[in-house]
């Protein structure tokens, strides 16, 4: 009897019917829009999210189903990841006030300040209790009105069940959500903030009304998961130190399982999904986000050396942009990208930061512009990788998920630069087997996460890198590039729209 997985994205939500043994026998996705405003506004619908569920949801049980007499599998459990940190603010009904304050939407930095402060270590601009001390303290209709204040997928897993709660991976994540020392500390009421919940636990049932819009009966159990990028490492099966998950999508970031914390604050280090292991991550915070706005400024249709031109209106954007690149060779002529569109996380930790092409002739088309800025995408992960393994952790094998794992030249380009080998799952979309290993576990069909996390993986390719070293003269230039350009974007005048 299968499982039935969410996943909010930043720019669809994802729903999977998957069954015991890892195999896929539902998928559904419905699209969800983030606006970008002045200040680095970047804000989306809660609502948004719920009716998307409910059409991925439905598609999901009907695929699963098929034409079966008998209505197909029935459901046993049901879980939600979802993008972090995003944070909504809601009213006693469970309506949203405003728009959700999406993880790359950082105005909350005098916030951020003060947390840090009463925290004794840096808390980003982009985390839960900033943006939340920001909307309470500087609009006056969410004080009066707040109720909760939720991340997304707790906010979804409300919107079908009723209960609210806050997922919390481990006690080591308190600091990065919030804890009660912060919370008084800012004055923000300590109510407004739901119960911690550890992964899954049953957390409460699918109501008659969800139940009818999905196509399920009512009272499904729901159980608590993670935040979209432990869904990811969880079912990508990265639960073996040296194993990492590059988790793409809007953003990417390779996600290292490893024994102890990176000692530096380069490498964001936090508690792994499993006890006991840590998670070293870093990477492109505009990494998918980059492709389609690429893929906007080239036009959808490709040059005339694609090889597929006429379906290329059908295809993803950051595919598009993927087959283009496709057209020129590794190093892409010497045209280096830096691929910092909304500023950087770990491991530049600098929001300033912009993109630019660097080293661009008229011999350069839109083929090598195109590989220009895939290849970026690798570079930014081996920057992160190369840190990390300086500080004695290894890295030996990478297991994508999110769109690039659908990706054979991605997934190539990834295994040559890196210097590993690459996995490419069945099941792309690694949140939604995470979610599922966390039905497992709560319904008892497994031990632990990690056994449950490695029955339901299953690899669909694996890519060696075939020419080592291949990359290492156009890597160098991408970081002399980086180097070059800091001064420029330290000195930068700050407009509205930085």
């Amino acid at each position: 009897m299968p499982y039935l997985s969410f996943d909010v994205g930043s720019s669809s939500v994802k729903a999977a019917v998957i069954s015991e043994d890892g195999g896929l026998l539902g998928f559904g996705r419905s699209p969800v829009p983030l606006t970008h405003g002045p200040d680095g506004a970047h804000e989306a619908d809660p609502s948004a999210w719920v009716e998307a569920a409910f059409r991925s949801g439905r598609a999901a049980v009907a695929a699963a189903r098929g034409d079966s007499s008998k209505g197909g599998p029935e459901v046993r459990a049901i879980a939600v990841s979802g993008n972090g940190p995003t944070l909504l603010a809601a009213d006693a009904d469970g309506k949203p006030i405003r728009p959700a304050l999406s993880w790359m939407d950082r105005r909350a930095r005098t916030e951020a300040e003060e947390v840090s402060r009463i925290a004794g270590f840096p808390i980003d601009a982009g985390f839960y209790l900033p943006k939340a001390l920001m909307l309470y303290r500087n609009l006056a209709e969410v004080r009066e009105r707040v109720r909760w204040f939720f991340s997304c997928p707790e906010y979804l897993a409300f919107a079908l069940c009723g209960e609210a709660v806050t997922y919390l991976p481990s006690p080591g994540y308190e600091p990065y959500i919030w804890d009660d020392r912060s919370i008084g500390a800012v004055g923000i009421p300590k109510e407004l903030f739901p119960p911690f919940v550890a992964p899954a636990e049953r957390i409460g049932a699918l109501s008659r009304d969800s139940a009818d819009r999905l196509g399920l009966a009512a009272g499904v159990p729901l159980v608590s998961a993670f935040p979209d990028f432990l869904a990811a490492i969880v079912g990508s099966a990265s639960v073996e130190p040296g194993c990492a998950c590059d988790r793409s999508g809007t953003s990417e970031a390779l996600n290292i399982c490893a024994e102890r914390p990176f000692p530096g604050k380069e490498i964001l280090s936090l508690p792994h999904a499993i006890s006991g292991l840590w998670n070293l991550s870093g990477g492109v915070s505009a990494a998918g986000a980059a492709l389609d706005w690429l893929d906007g400024i080239l036009g959808s249709g490709l040059d005339a050396r694609s090889t597929n031109a006429s379906s290329s209106s059908e295809m993803p954007a950051a595919s598009r942009v993927s087959e283009l690149a496709q057209s020129s060779s590794p190093g892409s002529g010497g045209l280096v990208f830096l691929p910092y569109l909304a500023g950087e996380r770990a491991p530049l930790w600098d929001p300033d930061r912009r993109g630019a092409f660097v080293g661009m002739s008229l011999e350069h088309g839109r083929a090598e512009i195109a590989r220009a800025a895939c290849e970026s995408l690798a570079f930014g992960l081996r920057l992160a990788a190369d840190i990390a393994r300086s500080g004695g952790f290894s890295l030996s094998l990478v297991r994508a998920s999110g769109f690039a794992a659908r990706d054979d030249f991605l997934c190539a380009l990834k295994a040559e630069v890196l210097g590993v080998p690459v996995e490419a799952p069945a099941i792309a979309d690694c949140e939604l087997v995470g979610d599922a290993a966390a039905c497992a576990l709560a319904l008892g069909d497994s031990c632990g996460l990690a056994e449950s996390s490695r029955a339901l993986f299953r690899a669909r390719r694996r890519f060696d890198p075939e020419s080592p070293g291949a990359y290492d003269e156009h890597y160098g230039s991408f970081k002399s590039a980086l180097a070059a350009l800091a001064p420029f974007d330290a000195d930068r005048p700050k407009g509205k729209t930085s």
